[in-house]
């Protein structure tokens, strides 16, 4: 046995000795203890200050021959960020300063000492003070515009330091020629990486704070960083010239692909900064000479920068900067409280809305039949995308916006409704449809005299993963609920909860057999995807997050059905089950539910070539879903069986079959594989 770099006699026999006296004798050995941390160990630290002077050592015969001796990585690379965690800042300081003088005059591939170099300044001890106190001075300028991304990258992570505070953030916006080539290089090096890194350290630093001041959102464009950025006019300049194509192909300028480039890169980065910088003209001298007339830099990306009806790949990427654009910068909760307080209180919407973009992006979903169809091959989905962002984000808005809903549903109906059976059970679905009806508020969903809901054209045979993950999000409710969540729930969140609790009562009325296709799907494990969707929609329902309905029709949600009604079109004499967990209590369901859940998990074990590989695997991840189902379970079953003594049966059933584990105790079913019935 081999430890901490020396051998230790093979012990032939432990007799009573046990492990902790074994690791003592170990310790002894190694002269460890874990109390003292491993770099201030006599033994580590002799070897640590033996590879730092290896290092060294070869670093200055590299020095001295530059061209001919090569730089050794794989002894480069034994420093890596543990051991640079461990050496004294002094010691650091000594070798970040031998490479910064290596780097100028190394006639090779520089990768191996550029990484050595990220490696020793990663530790958040290492300020970007101590970046400016090298010697010679690091020319970050220089870095940046290096046609080398080694020497960019190493250049970034240095630029990087400064993010971390305002401070720092304002002695680089101190360095106008190095904030310029920070830009030129994000938005026109052809390195991929590169322009990555490039974009979060522009990135932090428009976005830095100082760690003893509150974080700050529209008041980001006070600080020195976002000044030299939207303020100094050529700067500001400079990216409207790098990404427009009235000068592509031009002395100095990018090629046109190169440009769209660059115009993905800017949007990328413009979904991020939501703010009045971006939204509000700046330098009218600059923006006038691009065609921007009433607006700044978020106008000149949207509307004049990209040339749509000519590249349906920066078209692709321009619709999806408007759903990302929808998305505001905190939870869903306060959007949706936001919204319903005023349908249009998002700038990001209202920009969107008053320049045409939002009906013009909606159409290619509403109104496809306007437009060339080789288009719509591409932009169909990111329309859709761009309708759930919408519908999901700002559901008052778009139960306020009635030709929209109405298209919405038209749509819908159209494209779920002429879908056949044997597409279904191919898989052939329409995914971007169902990601619509998904993300609709609930109340779009519900049957309205003039007509049916989509909702209801959805099969529950025969199984189809993307339907039954659909359900699983319509049934469930408002995901912004734990378990017994007592706190005061916004009426939106009441409303969609009430909602979904209607529409799961409604779609069963339409298809009663729901429960027994979704277990028979459960069971065919040769289908995993169904398999899982269809554990997922019972998981959503047991812990479904749904209230009551109104109870007369003067109730505020008078949109909705009350009980009584509900009851009415669903047969029932009775009130319907409060809960997702008593709906699967109660027939139909427990009798299809309750069973398939309590039954041992299905394997593979007697099939040919004993059931190993992916087979197997999947059998265990379906075994170990409905096991997570179980836990869900239980605790669930014994909130309520607490209140009724009837219960009790069933929850000491759930306890004995958690107790056998995942497979339940059986490991050896055989081939009691399920098959699909069509």
């Amino acid at each position: 046995m081999k430890q901490c770099g020396m051998f230790v006699p093979r012990v032939r026999s432990l007799g009573g000795l046990d492990f902790n006296s074994l690791q003592s004798i170990i310790r002894v050995a190694c002269n460890y203890s874990p109390e003292v941390p491993r770099w201030q160990n006599p033994w580590i630290r002799t070897n640590l200050m033996d590879l730092l002077h290896d290092i060294q050592s070869h670093l200055a015969e590299v020095a001295a021959d530059p061209a001919g001796k090569v730089l050794d990585g794989r002894l480069l690379e034994k420093f890596d960020g543990q051991v640079t965690e461990s050496i004294s800042e002094t010691e650091r300081d000594a070798l970040i300063r031998q490479l910064a003088e290596l780097l100028p005059i190394l006639q090779q591939d520089p990768t191996p000492a550029t990484t050595l170099i990220q490696v020793s300044v990663r530790p958040t001890s290492y300020t970007f003070s101590r970046v400016l106190e090298i010697r010679p001075p690091v020319d970050l300028q220089a870095g940046l515009k290096a046609p080398s991304p080694p020497i960019n990258l190493v250049t970034l992570a240095l630029l990087e330091k400064a993010a971390f505070s305002r401070s720092d953030a304002g002695i680089v916006a101190g360095k106008p020629d190095v904030v310029a080539a920070l830009i030129e290089l994000w938005l026109s090096t052809s390195d991929t990486a590169v322009a990555q890194r490039a974009n979060e350290v522009f990135l932090g630093l428009l976005t830095a704070d100082d760690d003893d001041q509150p974080p700050v959102t529209a008041a980001y464009n006070q600080s020195l960083m976002w000044r030299r950025v939207f303020r100094d006019k050529d700067i500001y300049g400079s990216i409207y010239r790098i990404c427009s194509l009235s000068n592509a192909g031009q002395k100095g300028q990018l090629s046109k692909r190169d440009k769209t480039v660059a115009q993905a890169r800017l949007l990328d980065l413009l979904a991020k900064i939501d703010c009045e910088s971006i939204r509000l003209s700046q330098i009218t001298e600059v923006e006038s000479q691009y065609g921007v007339t009433d607006g700044g830099l978020l106008e000149f990306a949207a509307l004049k920068m990209v040339e749509y009806e000519d590249d349906v790949l920066m078209h692709m990427t321009l619709l999806d900067f408007f759903a990302e654009l929808l998305k505001p910068n905190h939870s869903l909760v306060q959007a949706v409280e936001i919204s319903d307080r005023d349908p249009c209180a998002s700038e990001a919407l209202r920009f969107l809305m008053t320049k045409g973009l939002h009906s013009r992006t909606l159409s290619y979903y509403l109104d496809s039949t306007k437009h060339n169809s080789l288009d719509l091959t591409y932009l169909y989905s990111r329309a859709a995308n761009y309708l759930a962002t919408y519908a999901s984000f700002y559901p008052s808005h778009f139960l306020h916006s009635p030709t929209i809903a109405e298209k919405t549903m038209v749509r819908l109906s159209e494209v779920l409704g002429t879908m056949s059976p044997g597409r279904w059970a191919q898989g052939l679905t329409p995914k971007h449809d169902l990601h619509v009806l998904a993300s609709l508020p609930g109340l779009a969903l519900l049957p309205r005299p003039a007509f049916a809901s989509p909702l209801f054209v959805l099969p529950a045979k025969p199984p189809n993963a993307d339907v039954l993950q659909t359900l699983a999000t319509v049934f469930h409710g408002p995901r912004n609920q734990g378990l017994s969540d007592e706190s005061v729930q916004s009426n939106g969140d009441s409303l969609q909860g009430a909602t979904a609790r209607a529409l799961y009562f409604l779609y069963m009325e339409h298809n009663p057999t729901l429960w027994q296709e979704v277990v028979k799907a459960a069971e065919t494990v040769a289908l995993k995807e169904a398999a899982l969707a269809a554990i997922a929609l019972m998981k959503a329902v047991i812990t479904a997050n749904w209230d009551p309905l109104p109870t007369d029709v003067d109730d505020d949600r008078s949109e909705l059905p009350t009980e009584a009604q509900l009851a009415e079109k669903c047969h029932s004499s009775q009130h319907l089950p409060p809960t997702g967990l008593l709906a699967i209590l109660t027939p139909p369901a427990m009798e299809a539910v309750f069973p398939y859940l309590l039954r041992p998990a299905q394997t593979f074990s007697n099939l040919v070539g004993g059931g190993k590989g992916d087979v197997e695997s999947a059998a265990y991840r379906v075994a170990a879903a409905k096991f997570d189902l179980l836990i869900s379970l239980k605790p669930r079953l014994q909130e309520v069986a607490q209140e009724t003594s009837q219960l009790e049966d069933v929850v000491a059933v759930v306890n004995r079959r958690l107790a056998l584990g995942v497979l339940g105790g059986n490991s050896d079913v055989g081939g009691n594989v399920g098959t699909l019935e069509l």
